[in-house]
């Protein structure tokens, strides 16, 4: 099985992609609160010496966890990587589309100017548009935004974590997308 898992909070507050072991390990250890989703996964183990049958455990494709989790922000950790997923990896001057390889984080206010490492003040960019517009504001080197940076929550960072999301986990964590979403014009 190549499906991920969807882990809630007991609330019903996405929180994580699991393994189906790691799942199945949770579900054995009680620690499973209660489940959701249109597929179940069937999951056989050994055969017990006392009964003489089959293990036999079915797991959700969403599944809620009895623990509360300790969110300290809804917004998923600052990293290149997850920039370029939040901006689609599209350059946010020239608008073409590249690979990780490719692409850079680029300080809308730079650096040397007091701006920030964070998701409202970088946005990906090619090397090419990185190198024109060099320790600059878009202002001073002529160049435009052509999107908006925005913090991403973290039902979106979870859909854009997954490439192989089912329908039923895709379906519950779009009612937790914001509207101003760029994952809203993949999907659509």
């Amino acid at each position: 099985m190549q499906n991920l898992i969807l882990t809630l909070d007991s609330s019903g507050t996405p929180n994580n992609w699991t393994t189906w072991q790691e799942a199945v390990l949770l579900k054995c250890k009680g620690l499973v609160a209660w489940e959701l989703g249109d597929r179940e996964f069937m999951f056989r183990g050994g055969i017990s010496k006392l009964t003489g049958e089959q293990s036999v455990i079915e797991v959700s494709s969403i599944i809620a966890l009895k623990s509360k989790f300790k969110y300290r922000g809804r917004a998923p950790t600052f990293s290149n990587r997850n920039l370029f997923r939040r901006d689609l990896f599209v350059c946010a001057y020239c608008g073409k589309s590249s690979g990780d390889h490719e692409l850079t984080k680029d300080h809308i206010v730079p650096i040397s100017k007091k701006g920030p490492t964070s998701w409202m003040n970088c946005v990906t960019s090619c090397k090419k548009c990185n190198g024109k517009k060099g320790n600059r504001t878009p202002e001073e080197s002529g160049m435009h935004l052509l999107y908006v940076p925005y913090i991403p929550d973290k039902a979106e960072s979870l859909i854009l974590q997954n490439r192989n999301i089912l329908a039923d986990q895709m379906q519950f964590l779009l009612n937790f997308i914001p509207k101003h979403s760029r994952v809203w014009n993949t999907i659509n």
